[in-house]
C-alpha cells in the first residue's frame, strides 16, 4: 500500500491541508478521492508523501503529472 494526500481544493490554484489515505495505486486513490469529493466544482487534489501533485480531477477528469 502507498500512501498518498488528497485534499479538495476551490481551485487549482488554492491550496489546503490533506487527507491521509492508503491505497493500493494511483487508479484506487482516484477512486477514493472521487468518494471523498463533498462539494460539485471542486478540484480534487492526489499528492505523494513527499508533497509532489500527482493528479488533479477538474471538470470531472482526472488529468496526471508527468
Amino acid at each position: 500500500m502507498t500512501t498518498y494526500i488528497i485534499a479538495e481544493l476551490q481551485n487549482a490554484q488554492s491550496s489546503r491541508k490533506g487527507e491521509t489515505v492508503q491505497a493500493a495505486n494511483l487508479t484506487a486513490a482516484k477512486r477514493k478521492a472521487s468518494s471523498l469529493q463533498m462539494f460539485q466544482g471542486t478540484v480534487m487534489e492526489i499528492a505523494a508523501e513527499n508533497g509532489s501533485v500527482l493528479s488533479r480531477k477538474q471538470d470531472g477528469k482526472w488529468i496526471d503529472s508527468l
